[in-house]
């Protein structure tokens, strides 16, 4: 990725940045200085940036990072507040959060979706059937099940897309997400 493309990317996402950062932290002030911090890391490692198309994440991951630290800093004999201590550090405790809460939403999500596509889309990903059984359990071709579970899943994505905004990390692991719409997602 070319410094300029990287100097326009951040730049555009610094609006979000801050808010990110805002909805963490108890006042602007406090917001504007750790969205400053962020950006001077995020420049000064930019070398360091393996994927270009996972500049967003990356860049949400140095600004958690940097949240952390100044709670850390701030008073390092407290715990964290809720909304950070919520957020796991170890992998396996934050694939753990997510894989739940995603399967909340994503059930609340199936039971939306149209019924021809609904039932071949729950045996597959919710009892883990192969699509042979599913196409002999509802008498459908095997082509007729592979198109309904893939199209089942494509409806998924979307909804869960439009429900939370997700971060990945250069392997493509989820780091962390976000509520876009708060009332109708569980994430």
């Amino acid at each position: 990725m070319s410094t300029a493309t990287f100097d326009a990317v951040v730049t555009g996402l610094a609006a979000k940045l801050r808010g990110f950062i805002r909805r963490r932290v108890r006042d602007d002030a406090t917001a504007d200085d750790l969205t400053q911090e962020t950006l001077l890391k995020v420049y000064r490692s930019r070398t360091t940036l393996r994927d270009g198309q996972r500049l967003e994440a990356w860049l949400y991951r140095i600004a958690r990072t940097t949240v952390i630290d100044y709670y850390r800093r701030k008073r390092p004999t407290e715990e964290l507040p809720a909304a950070l201590a919520l957020e796991p550090v170890g992998e396996k405790e934050e694939i753990a959060v997510f894989r739940q809460a995603v399967m909340a939403t994503t059930r609340r999500y199936l039971d939306e979706l149209p019924a021809a596509y609904r039932e071949p889309v729950r045996l597959a990903e919710l009892e883990g059937l192969p699509l042979a059984k599913i196409a002999l359990r509802s008498g459908l071709s095997l082509t007729a099940v592979k198109s309904r579970v893939r199209r089942g899943r494509a409806m998924l994505k979307k909804k869960l897309q439009d429900c939370c905004r997700f971060e990945f990390d250069a392997q493509g692991k989820v780091i962390g997400w976000e509520r876009r719409r708060p009332n109708r997602c569980e994430c």
